[in-house]
């Protein structure tokens, strides 16, 4: 016998189907034609099962995704811990992508003043942010 997958998948109604390669012989001999349908996905992996990863992103440095995300999850955990007042001033710059001048209108001082408060709030956030673990 030729080489035999363990399993193969054939499409009925759109779906994936699962099927051992015995049950898809029966059904090939019962007259169901499923040849053209066939996609088995043992090439792809190695003798014990593992799925086996052909492509190899470069690009992608996973130190970097993985540092990026703590830190992400620091500043989510961190923002909640500004007044209201230093919250509203970094959603404003970073979230709703304001200038310093408009929110400097928005807020009735000048440019100069959101300027100072914005790296207040930074050095504020940062410090919170490098004591958390």
């Amino acid at each position: 016998m030729k080489y035999a997958p363990r399993k193969v998948y054939i499409k009925e109604s759109g779906n994936y189907v699962e099927l051992s390669y015995m049950d898809f012989c029966r059904r090939r001999q019962a007259g169901q034609s499923y040849m053209d349908k066939l996609l088995s996905l043992d090439g792809f992996t190695d003798s014990e099962g593992n799925v086996i990863d052909f492509i190899v992103d470069e690009a992608v440095d996973v130190v970097e995704t993985v540092v990026h995300a703590v830190m992400v999850d620091r500043l989510k955990a961190a923002l909640p811990l500004l007044s209201d007042g230093e919250q509203a001033l970094i959603k404003a710059i970073f979230f709703e992508e304001l200038s310093e001048r408009e929110v400097g209108l928005r807020l009735g001082i000048t440019q100069s003043v959101v300027n100072k408060r914005k790296a207040r709030i930074l050095a504020k956030l940062r410090k919170i942010m490098e004591n958390k673990i």
